[in-house]
């Protein structure tokens, strides 16, 4: 009974004995992974909070402000990048890939042009007496509609209101055109 009970033992441990040796390396690898991910993860976290909001991407000027285990940040969008850190050595197969997204402080807009005189909105045929609203101040969203219900023209914006406000302003930033409107062509038009 010893001896059979010895061999069929020896013969299920020799069937098993590859699976009992996964299962014994299971959490060894599991700890490799964890250790090569916190690192990848640390070094793109820092990268990208740091640059987060920024102005401009030094990185660019200087490529050593990126870690030595990260790609460098590639453009998804305007001003928005990506950053890729690895953990672990190169063709592990511990190693592991992070990708944190970024995104630098948004354009002023002061290099906005309008070379083609392009606008938003049909200009009005002709204007009312009366002024643009303070929460509608071309009078596009409501107000010109409200006027019209009540057989009114449109009403004046800011711009057009007097002739200095009106030589004060910047065709660029017009809703419509208000060119001639009044106090003759601006002189950036």
């Amino acid at each position: 009974m010893n001896i059979t009970s010895t061999i069929v033992g020896i013969t299920i441990m020799g069937a098993a004995a590859p699976s009992v040796m996964q299962m014994t390396l299971a959490p060894v690898e599991a700890q490799a992974r964890a250790k090569n991910f916190s690192k990848a993860e640390s070094s793109a976290v820092t990268f990208s909070a740091e640059w987060e909001g920024k102005e401009n991407p030094g990185w660019i000027s200087n490529p050593d402000l990126i870690p030595n285990n990260c790609e460098d940040p590639a453009e998804t969008s305007t001003r928005a990048y990506d950053i890729t850190c690895k953990g672990g050595s190169k063709g592990s197969k511990y190693e592991q890939a992070v990708t944190r997204s970024f995104r630098l402080s948004p354009d002023d807009g002061d290099d906005y042009e309008n070379p083609n005189r392009e606008y938003a909105f049909e200009a009005p045929k002709d204007h009312s007496h009366v002024p643009c609203q303070v929460d509608d101040p071309w009078g596009v969203i409501w107000y010109n509609k409200h006027l019209k219900a009540g057989n009114m023209k449109a009403c004046i914006p800011p711009d057009a209101r007097t002739k200095q406000a009106y030589l004060a302003s910047d065709p660029a930033d017009w809703l419509y055109d208000l060119s001639d409107y009044g106090w003759g062509k601006h002189p950036n038009y």
